[in-house]
């Protein structure tokens, strides 16, 4: 399992698309353990990869809000996913790996709380692999595949301040069933009214902003 302990935050909160993606980078620097953090989205969606180009995704949203996310990627419609976010601090070994590596090694423990092979799924090799703007339908190595078709994927920054982790799972685990993949010693993760804070200014003065989201 990827992580000595880990801290596990079933996050039930009815947020913006803009909010969210402020939780998330607000948990890269929460504290000394790395944070795995699930949840779902009050209304339909659109979150698109840190270099990806407005024009280009904007006319996919239709009537979605959409917003910019800080790792990278393609397009991912959310609404009936489970999202999951891992918030690694630099001092956690799986930070010393190669980024392909640590791709490899969260999707591995996700594919384990999925069942594996015995339940129909795999990681994706290279021949599966076809680039595309729209996550869901551009498999990248190391998705996660059932019957031929992307059941989850996700994207990564690292840097100085850690790895952050977005992922998207198109099946319904339990919060229990995904930290017992990731470490047998998991606790709750409660952050305090002070990182609510955090997370309401980051959310209105970046995420929320035009110049965030039509960035590039």
């Amino acid at each position: 399992m990827p992580f000595s302990d880990l801290e596990v935050w079933d996050d039930m909160s009815r947020r913006t698309p803009a909010a969210q993606m402020a939780v998330d980078e607000v948990l890269l620097g929460y504290g000394e353990a790395p944070v795995l953090r699930l949840y779902r989205w009050a209304a339909p969606a659109l979150t698109f990869g840190y270099a990806q180009r407005w024009a280009e995704v904007s006319a996919l949203a239709g009537a979605r809000p959409l917003v910019r996310r800080w790792t990278g990627g393609g397009v991912v419609y959310h609404g009936d996913d489970l999202t999951l976010t891992l918030a690694v601090p630099p001092t956690d070994p799986l930070c010393r790996l190669r980024t392909d590596q640590i791709y490899r090694a969260i999707h591995e423990a996700i594919l384990g709380a999925l069942g594996g092979a015995s339940a129909g799924f795999r990681l994706a090799l290279p021949e599966d692999c076809r680039p595309g703007t729209a996550c869901f339908v551009s498999p990248a190595l190391h998705d996660i595949l059932h019957a031929g078709k992307k059941a989850c994927g996700g994207a990564l920054r690292r840097g100085r301040c850690g790895v952050l982790y977005q992922g998207s799972l198109h099946r319904d685990l339990s919060a229990d069933l995904l930290g017992a993949a990731f470490s047998s010693r998991c606790r709750p993760c409660a952050p305090a009214p002070a990182f609510e804070e955090a997370v309401d200014n980051l959310a209105r003065t970046r995420y929320a902003t035009k110049d965030w989201n039509e960035l590039r």
